[in-house]
């Protein structure tokens, strides 16, 4: 076994490697190298997680996430509280006859009596959280302290559309907003 001829390996010229002019700021280089060790100890006082956690910040995702998913009834016009106690009374008494059948005689009802496009779907509303429905949908919905919880009957909620009466369906609080945020782009 025979090595190659020592002019194979030759290095390049040491002027190839040489440093840098000496007109070349030192102060540049300086600067550079405390905002190097600056940060270097700002992530290390942070620990790891906080700087993942930082990295991973995105503001459009909030810690206390809640949503409602509801059904309503809308009756517009002269005598629309009226109407919607009368509707009250009718849901009522129609549950209790048939108590496991909430959602179903209320979608009925919202397709026979809502004046809303909600009526053909019986009235669903979706999964909405606070700040998406008008205010008084949001202070019935959405209180500080005990909020309905599915199958709560709320009413008679009066809007500028007119006067509601609403079913919560669905409730969750700080569920995977990734989800839902998928869900949306499709």
């Amino acid at each position: 076994f025979a090595l190659p001829a020592a002019s194979a390996f030759a290095l390049p010229a040491a002027s190839a490697f040489a440093l840098p002019a000496a007109s070349a700021s030192p102060t540049i280089a300086t600067a550079h190298r405390s905002q190097r060790h600056a940060r270097r100890a700002e992530v290390a006082s942070m620990g790891l997680f906080d700087a993942l956690k930082g990295a991973f910040a995105n503001e459009e995702f909030v810690a206390d996430d809640r949503r409602v998913r509801a059904s309503h009834i809308l009756i517009k016009g002269e005598g629309d509280l009226e109407k919607v106690v009368e509707l009250m009374q009718e849901l009522g008494q129609r549950v209790q006859r048939e108590p496991d059948r909430l959602a179903p005689i209320f979608a009925e009802l919202a397709r026979r009596e809502s004046q809303c496009s909600s009526a053909s779907s019986g009235g669903d509303l979706g999964l909405f959280g606070p700040g998406k429905m008008v205010q008084e949908f949001d202070t019935a919905l959405f209180p500080a302290e005990d909020a309905p919880q599915p199958g709560a009957i709320l009413g008679p909620v009066v809007t500028d559309f007119g006067c509601h009466l609403i079913l919560v369906t669905k409730r969750e609080q700080n569920r995977d907003q990734v989800e839902e945020k998928l869900a949306r782009n499709d």
